[in-house]
């Protein structure tokens, strides 16, 4: 493991041990009630919006061109600045899921009696905000192109889609290894 993630996974372990079951029961929830806040401002706003595409075909448009069109559909509509302000709205449901990933990875440290899985755990910690970083890039890229929508330069379209594919690889690679955290904790705390 690289020094800089040793270190960090070393004070995130020492975070984990400081931190009562409790505490991370509450960090949890908070942020889950931040994220499911943001979350569900920002799913109203898109849907008022009426931004053509569906959310995730939106985003992996990868097409300058389609998203101009958007735009002046929204402009016409309008409901242009609605769709802009859904885009800072995200930051909160941003803030919401990285502080979820970050507590419940420091939750799941705690509680696993393995080593090896514990690690994992850490290091899933440390990276997280790598997670939200790629959402947050992704919306400054959005941001740039609605401060001038029909005429943003395509580059920016591009930029913002690969962001969303990285965001979206992410979220499946990230389920899959919480999925594997949790299964793993049952079992090794059954044994």
């Amino acid at each position: 493991m690289a020094p800089f993630l040793e270190r960090v996974t070393h004070r995130l372990g020492q975070l984990a041990e400081r931190w009562s079951y409790g505490q991370l029961g509450i960090a949890i929830a908070i942020s889950m009630l931040i994220g499911a806040g943001g979350l569900t401002w920002a799913t109203i706003l898109y849907e008022r919006s009426a931004y053509p595409p569906a959310l995730i075909p939106g985003q992996l448009n990868f097409s300058p061109e389609s998203v101009r069109g958007w735009y002046e559909f929204l402009l016409k509509n309008g409901t242009f600045e609605i769709y802009r302000i859904t885009q800072l709205v995200d930051f909160i449901f941003i803030a919401g899921l990285l502080s979820l990933l970050f507590f419940i990875h420091i939750l799941i440290a705690k509680a696993q009696p393995n080593p090896g899985w514990r690690r994992l755990a850490l290091v899933l910690a440390a990276i997280a905000p790598a997670i939200a970083a790629s959402d947050v890039i992704e919306n400054i890229f959005t941001l740039i192109m609605l401060s001038n929508p029909t005429d943003f330069a395509p580059w920016l379209a591009y930029i913002a889609s690969t962001f969303s594919v990285i965001n979206w690889s992410w979220c499946a690679i990230g389920s899959f290894l919480l999925l594997a955290q949790f299964t793993a904790l049952i079992w090794f705390r059954s044994r």
